[in-house]
């Protein structure tokens, strides 16, 4: 094979290679634009400001609602665990506490995995309780927004289960969960 063939050879070669990666690219594109676009806000209701989170959308919406989070949050969760999406999460809670946001939390006692989140939570400062009785809930309470509903804070519940939960911006529904809050953390 002389030299002028070897090099027409390896163009080919690599113009294909080229055209491959654009076509892998492309497709890995248009699947983060469709998980960019699943992720939007779904509001079924203008006057009370309800949002649908259905599977990963509820870990993209509450990330952002804690990063954004002015005055407080409060947690009842029946099941953290530390992975690379809670951590996230977790990350987000201290980093609030470092702006001055009062950050609380109620965890399942029960729940082996919750001890490991107390303890690192505890040690960046955070307000982490111990229910006295088994908590099933999966609450977030961000400033004027209630979450609620299946994700717990473990891979599986962001990530790989099916779960539904919704965000709720409305005064009434508020005040019963922070008042649902307040009472279980006062007898903790």
């Amino acid at each position: 094979m002389n030299f002028n063939t070897f090099l027409l050879v390896m163009l080919l070669v690599i113009s294909i290679t080229l055209t491959f990666m654009t076509i892998i690219i492309n497709k890995k594109i248009k699947i983060l634009i469709q998980k960019l676009e699943d992720t939007t806000e779904e509001i079924i209701d203008e006057d009370k400001d309800i949002v649908v989170l259905n599977d990963e959308k509820y870990f993209y919406y509450v990330l952002n609602l804690i990063k954004s989070a002015k005055k407080e949050i409060d947690i009842i969760m029946f099941s953290m665990f530390r992975c690379k999406q809670t951590e996230e999460l977790l990350n987000a809670l201290i980093e609030a506490r470092k702006r001055g946001v009062m950050v609380r939390i109620i965890l399942n006692k029960e729940v082996e995995s919750n001890k490991e989140v107390k303890n690192y939570l505890a040690s960046e400062r955070i307000s982490v309780k111990y229910s006295k009785t088994r908590v099933h809930n999966k609450l977030v309470i961000v400033d004027d927004t209630v979450v609620v509903g299946s994700h717990n804070w473990t891979d599986s519940g962001l990530f790989e289960n099916r779960e539904s939960s919704i965000a709720i911006r409305d005064k009434n529904v508020l005040k019963k969960e922070k008042e649902y809050f307040e009472a279980l953390w006062e007898r903790l």
